[in-house]
């Protein structure tokens, strides 16, 4: 009578499990609609036919819901990350809301105080933008560092259920790679489409919101896949019980390309220029990088069925195992 080796000794299973993970998936869409709706309420605020403190409100409040979901998205997170990105989350709320309160100073009957003070204004100015930038970044890391963890061998989904997931994640890239490609070619040859132009960013930014969802969906599939207990990984050359670096890479490219295209095309579509983030060369970048990542990580993740080169007996349970051997 042989034992079977225990495989969780040294590949400790660290990672979210179904509920949590679609937990994470929830709370990175509301991340996604909540700071986007800040970002437009941020530029009604400034629009100089506002005179109410109405959307500085408003926005403080979205600015502390996207904050308690990038709080809810790091709960999968290590100690130490996870405490720093909740006093970084802390540290956005306060400059946020003295900002409120700073536009409402201003657009009061009194405009003194905190609207007089010429420095409070350029450094509350340039740690927004600073913020604006780096914090969505700053959540893409996160998101992709918490998706690429590896799953329980009992929570990972069948072989058939990942080789479904994995076409419909490939699919969603795919599409979100074509709608931004196919408005930018159509832009590109019509130049006189006021169509194209008026409802363009529109297309844009819901192909944004789709590669960014379908991202995390193939980053999780790439994890499960990893997950399963094979001796011929079909997924890059990184060795069993790890997520390739490969595919966490191009999930982060294409979560944080894609939640700053969908904002700056939204901001687009209303009608204002993209002044309050990186302008136009911003939106290239994050637009190509989108389609690049977007590609690339829709192959790998068509690539990564676990039977795709692996023999029958490669995908059995460590407990099936055990029980075989125990009954040899």
């Amino acid at each position: 009578m042989t034992t079977a080796p225990n495989t969780d000794a040294h590949d400790p299973r660290i990672g979210l499990d179904s509920r949590r993970m679609a937990i994470t998936i929830v709370a990175a869409v509301v991340f996604l609609v909540a700071w986007i709706g800040a970002g437009l309420l941020e530029v009604k605020a400034q629009d100089s036919y506002v005179t109410s403190p109405g959307p500085s409100l408003l926005r403080l409040a979205l600015i502390a819901v996207s904050g308690a979901a990038a709080i809810t998205i790091v709960r999968g997170l290590r100690p130490i990350p996870r405490s720093v990105f909740i006093v970084v989350t802390v540290f956005l709320c306060a400059v946020e809301a003295l900002k409120s309160i700073f536009i409402i100073d201003m657009l009061g009957p009194h405009t003194g105080g905190l609207a007089g003070n010429p420095t409070l204004t350029t450094s509350l100015g340039v740690v927004s933008l600073i913020v604006a930038v780096a914090y969505p970044i700053v959540v893409a890391l996160a998101l992709a560092a918490v998706t690429a963890q590896l799953v329980p061998v009992a929570e990972a989904a069948a072989p058939a259920v990942l080789r479904r997931r994995s076409r419909t994640a490939a699919i969603g890239l795919f599409a979100a790679t074509g709608i931004v490609l196919l408005v930018w070619l159509l832009r590109t040859m019509f130049v006189d489409a006021m169509f194209l132009f008026e409802y363009g960013d529109a297309f844009n930014a819901l192909g944004a919101a789709a590669g960014f969802v379908s991202a995390v969906a193939a980053l999780r599939v790439v994890a499960e896949a990893r997950s399963l207990p094979s001796a011929a990984p079909a997924v890059g050359s990184a060795p069993s019980g790890t997520t390739p670096r490969s595919a966490r890479t191009l999930a982060f490219v294409v979560i944080a390309c894609g939640l700053h295209l969908c904002w700056e095309s939204t901001i687009l579509a209303i009608g204002y220029p993209p002044v309050f983030t990186l302008g136009y060369p911003g939106w290239v970048v994050s637009l190509f990088g989108l389609v690049l990542g977007s590609l690339v990580l829709a192959v790998r993740t068509l690539n990564c069925d676990p039977t795709h080169d692996a023999q029958p007996g490669d995908l059995a349970q460590p407990g099936d195992t055990a029980q075989a051997d125990t009954s040899a």
